[in-house]
């Protein structure tokens, strides 16, 4: 890479910018056009990208990972912009005539909110329950509860990172095989494989490969940066996008995304290309830094104007849903995440 593991890639926050874009535009009624899911997909292969770079990068400076201070600044990411975010839901819930239960509150918190909303599920009917969206949250948080570990196990034997990814990339996708071919679609509950974590965990694990891949041998960059790889990737992207079979998109689609994105990555966000040029725009790195906000809060918005403004037009309430998300995002970055990574800064140095 021709950057340090230090520099902050810009493109990446672009292509961040990419991921939410999808999801909030697929959510604010056009879910039928724009793929949402694709957009968690690839904010969950950032995420492996990025922590397994950063933890590289610790790895050969200091000869150690601290797992201690890992979990530190991980509190501090996401716990304070969550709790008020958490705490104007529930006040909007109140007024909604919402009974919200301490159940699920807990699963907010303690990260089980996945599996609580799949098997037993939030509160709100007329108000789309605004806690469900944390189980993303929930999914990336358990993959964390294990990465750091497994990390110091393996990083000073390549070979046997590589052994278990592959298993567990090989592993999910057969679980996932048999859940939809053995099981069958109509006997698991709504969602059962797109937001559990034993399902959507490979999605991440592509992300530290390919970070895995890059800093540990001489060949992954040149090879994934050639014409035919990335025109593969798109092929491949196209391909889980366009063929519309459930039982495919529930199965062998987040694998093929999964590859497909590493095709791509060099082309998006490694090189100097034209994406690449795109991404790095200011407009897209600043939706990207405001991205974990932006998830978070494009949600409530939704449910708010479902519930209380129902009868807009779709031309009032798509403008409104995107402004004022992107108003609640800013300011919970800008007071309350920007200033609590400073302050995790301090416990971690």
């Amino acid at each position: 890479m021709s950057s340090s593991h230090q520099q902050r890639l810009l493109a990446l926050d672009g292509l961040r910018a990419v991921s939410i874009l999808l999801v909030l535009v697929s959510h604010a009624w056009l879910g039928h056009i724009v793929p949402g899911g694709l957009g968690v997909t690839i904010f969950f292969f950032i995420s492996g990208f990025i922590i397994t770079r950063l933890m590289i990068a610790e790895w050969d400076k200091s000869g150690t990972i601290s797992i201690k201070k890992f979990y530190i600044r991980r509190f501090f990411r996401l716990m304070p912009a969550l709790i008020v975010f958490v705490a104007l839901s529930l006040i909007t819930m109140q007024l909604a005539h919402v009974d919200w239960t301490w159940r699920e509150l807990s699963s907010v918190f303690f990260y089980f909110a996945n599996y609580f909303g799949i098997f037993i599920g939030f509160s709100g009917e007329v108000l789309p329950p605004p806690l469900s969206i944390t189980w993303s949250l929930a999914v990336e948080e358990h993959f964390y509860m294990i990465f750091p570990v497994f990390f110091l196990a393996v990083i000073a034997v390549p070979k046997r990172f590589y052994r278990v990814a592959i298993s567990l990339l090989i592993g999910v996708l057969l679980w996932r095989i048999y859940l939809v071919y053995g099981v069958g679609l109509d006997n698991l509950p709504h969602y059962r494989i797109y937001k559990a974590t034993d399902t959507r965990a490979d999605s991440i694990v592509y992300g530290t490969c390919f970070a895995f891949l890059l800093a540990r041998t001489d060949w992954a960059l040149a090879f994934f940066s050639q014409k035919k790889v990335m025109l593969t990737g798109a092929a491949l992207m196209l391909l889980s996008l366009l063929f519309r079979d459930e039982n495919f998109r529930e199965s062998f689609r987040y694998s093929i995304q999964g590859i497909a994105l590493m095709c791509l990555f060099p082309a998006l966000v490694l090189n100097t290309t034209l994406a690449s040029r795109i991404l790095s725009m200011p407009v897209f790195v600043y939706i990207g830094r405001v991205s974990y906000s932006l998830y978070l809060y494009h949600w409530l918005v939704f449910g708010i104007i479902t519930m209380w403004l129902p009868d807009l037009s779709f031309a009032v309430k798509f403008p409104l849903m995107i402004v004022l998300s992107f108003i609640l995002a800013d300011l919970s970055c800008r007071w309350i995440e920007t200033p609590f990574l400073r302050l995790g800064r301090r416990y971690t140095h």
